[in-house]
């Protein structure tokens, strides 16, 4: 009987690692994303000035079609790397929120805590997209077999 309480202790404590680490990996990601969109917005600025001088030049030479090859490379940098900030934001929220639910899930808050960790994390799921989805399934697939598992009052599984 010992052994099985350490055993279901030590579940629990991994549980909680994969989860956070799953949720917390792909809330950082996301968090990321807004940052390297203004790296690449900056780069392309000053790309943008640098090529400045030698358009000068060429055009004075008469020849035009550097600009396009130009604004091709400097146009590419970044513009449409995140569209959607707020649903990226909430995503993030979403994420950490499932969980910080998931660890009060396995106290005294119960089932409650837990399925709403779950409808977290798959708002989160859905609202970040594929890549960060794939990200946040091991952290889901523990949600749902830990809301799935019945549990005693002491939190331990039967």
């Amino acid at each position: 009987m010992r052994n099985t309480a350490r055993l279901c202790i030590l579940l629990d404590r991994l549980a909680i690692v994969l989860v956070v680490t799953s949720m917390g990996g792909a809330s950082a990601i996301l968090m990321m994303a807004p940052l390297v969109n203004g790296l690449f917005l900056l780069l392309r600025d000053i790309f943008g000035i640098l090529f400045l001088p030698f358009s000068f030049l060429f055009g004075m030479a008469g020849q035009t079609d550097h600009a396009r090859i130009m604004g091709n490379l400097v146009g590419g940098m970044g513009t449409d790397l995140l569209s959607h900030p707020l649903r990226t934001l909430v995503a993030a929220m979403a994420g950490a929120g499932s969980a910080v639910l998931f660890v009060l899930g396995l106290g005294p808050a119960g089932r409650g805590a837990m399925a709403a960790s779950l409808a977290a994390g798959l708002l989160a799921f859905w609202l970040g997209g594929m890549a960060t989805g794939m990200i946040l399934l091991p952290g889901l697939a523990i949600e749902a077999l830990y809301l799935l598992r019945s549990r005693n009052p002491s939190g331990h599984a039967e």
